[in-house]
């Protein structure tokens, strides 16, 4: 495996070139301290199939490293090889082209692994950081659950979604016509839907139809 290194500190790449270069699988074809010299080394041919890079360079954030090279070399692979674990700093590099993100206390056992995985096509990452992305995606469902609605606008969605007028709404729940309307307003609001058609896909989608209703 043909292998791009970016840290601008010595001992890392050192230690890498260590614990990698004797399993004879890695070959670290560069090794650059500064987003500048890793691409030099590109536009000069480099190739290599995966990279390692830091995110906190002295010339430039990894991020923008990350999006240059994507562009550039979108058949490689790139990982994110940080000691940040913050949500943001992970989403950002997901963002910048990153297919995966370590931690730099990854053992040499662990980050042998994730490189191979990562050239097959997976997207490894730090345990505790794919706990970071599970909980990401349990955030953005608990925002877009059934509970996001008040019992009340749950109630005009199911009606709306069954093909009730805004009358009839009104008229079935004992509240005026600028009730349902506000309350469509807001069920429109929370679910970030621009019709009835989506949100009636919305309530089918999370249950909240009751097929029963005539």
């Amino acid at each position: 495996m043909r292998l791009l290194v970016v840290d601008d500190d010595a001992h890392v790449r050192r230690g890498l070139s260590d614990v990698l270069t004797p399993t004879k699988q890695v070959s670290i074809v560069g090794s650059c301290a500064t987003a500048t010299e890793a691409l030099d080394a590109v536009a000069r041919g480099l190739e290599f199939e995966v990279a390692l890079i830091d995110l906190q360079l002295p010339d430039r954030p990894g991020t923008e490293l990350l999006r240059l090279l994507q562009r550039s070399r979108p058949q490689s692979v790139l990982l994110a090889f940080t000691q940040f674990d913050d949500a943001e700093s992970l989403f950002t590099a997901l963002e910048n082209g990153a297919t995966g993100y370590l931690l730099k206390t990854t053992s040499p056992p662990r980050l042998l692994r994730a490189l191979t995985e990562a050239r097959d096509g997976g997207a490894p990452m730090t345990p505790s950081i794919a706990r970071k992305v599970v909980e990401s995606f349990r955030q953005r469902r608990r925002r877009s659950a059934p509970s996001a609605l008040s019992e009340r606008e749950a109630d005009v969605l199911k009606l709306l979604a069954v093909g009730k007028s805004y009358s009839d709404t009104g008229t079935e729940l004992g509240i005026g016509l600028g009730t349902v309307q506000t309350h469509v307003k807001n069920i429109y609001r929370k679910l970030e839907v621009n019709s009835r058609e989506e949100a009636a896909d919305w309530a089918s989608a999370h249950g909240l139809l009751d097929t029963s209703r005539s």
